[in-house]
């Protein structure tokens, strides 16, 4: 198999997953299709079992499996794994993603979502829904809310996916254009940031054309006690997000100068901060993010608020 035969990247990520991975090998060993596809495997020098059973899967499929095993941590030193790293070793025509953590569920995930790409050469992408399941694999939900507005499937661009209430592309659902690549390598290295990688790199590929949501689940996220997105200081990602949305406003096309004005207004930060502060029990920064937040976004804190007290009815 040379590159050019290879229409599906698949990139996957992984620090001491070690009981998670071979759920998530067997998703990708599994599938389904009438075309190639290679798997990325980036090992960020796991202190476990799972170089272990990485190489075992790679000595059994080595058609399938490209893997680089770290001698040192690099996520740690500052490297961004999907910049830096996996996305510019991607061969194929799309790119799934999928971290080692989590894992798919529907075997013909892969042959759904070409499908829908190759139809329509106007779609940048197609997300799909996702079940919710512990570290230990039991069901939490059986899919999430708000993947696109009240989960409707059809055709969704970048105005749709920031338009309130907050939409999230479940990272494992994900399937993606790789074309133009070195542009898009380029704005991720312009917005990198530790905090919100994938939301950033949803807003770059909205950025040159709609995704398709796929209302079916083909995937568990797995809420892992120990992955970054669950052990990262809540207060300096909130802080962080004014950069980050300064960074993003500057890869904007034209046609979205009102989105990066609003991005660029940075008064929103009070409402992240109370929600962050609220999170670790700090309740005199609570209340002064509070207090700031009502006075420089009245109505934007009264929604959230709102939105706060309905769940919790």
């Amino acid at each position: 198999m040379t590159t050019k035969d290879i229409k599906v990247s698949i990139v996957c990520d992984v620090y001491n997953h070690e009981p998670y991975l071979r759920d998530c090998f067997e998703g990708f060993v599994n599938q389904k299709v009438n075309f190639k596809y290679e798997i990325l495997v980036n090992d960020d020098a796991s202190t476990d079992n799972s170089a272990k059973i990485i190489k075992e899967y790679e000595e059994k499929y080595p058609e399938l499996f490209k893997v680089i095993y770290q001698k040192e941590n690099q996520y740690s030193q500052g490297i961004k794994i999907w910049g830096d790293i996996q996305f510019p070793r991607t061969n194929g025509q799309y790119v799934a993603v999928c971290e080692g953590d989590d894992y798919w569920t529907d075997m013909s995930k892969l042959q759904k979502q070409v499908d829908i790409l190759d139809c329509d050469n106007s779609l940048m992408g197609v997300v799909t829904n996702s079940s919710v399941v512990s570290f230990n694999g039991d069901l939490i939900k059986s899919m999430q809310e708000n993947v696109v507005q009240n989960n409707v499937e059809g055709k969704y661009d970048l105005r749709d996916f920031l338009t309130p209430p907050q939409h999230s592309y479940p990272t494992a659902t994900v399937m993606f254009r790789n074309n133009p690549k070195n542009e898009i390598l380029q704005k991720l290295s312009h917005t990198r940031n530790k905090y919100l990688s994938d939301w950033t790199l949803w807003i770059i590929l909205l950025s040159y054309g709609n995704f398709y949501y796929l209302d079916e689940v083909t995937a568990a996220y797995r809420i892992n006690p120990t992955s970054v997105t669950h052990t990262c200081d809540r207060v300096g990602r909130a802080k962080a997000s004014r950069q980050i949305c300064n960074a993003v406003a500057d890869i904007l096309p034209a046609e979205y100068s009102d989105i990066a004005k609003e991005f660029r207004d940075t008064r929103w930060i009070w409402i992240s901060l109370f929600f962050a502060y609220r999170h670790e029990k700090k309740y005199i920064k609570m209340f002064g993010s509070l207090f700031m937040a009502l006075i420089l976004c009245p109505s934007a804190m009264k929604t959230h608020i709102s939105n706060y007290l309905h769940k919790t009815k």
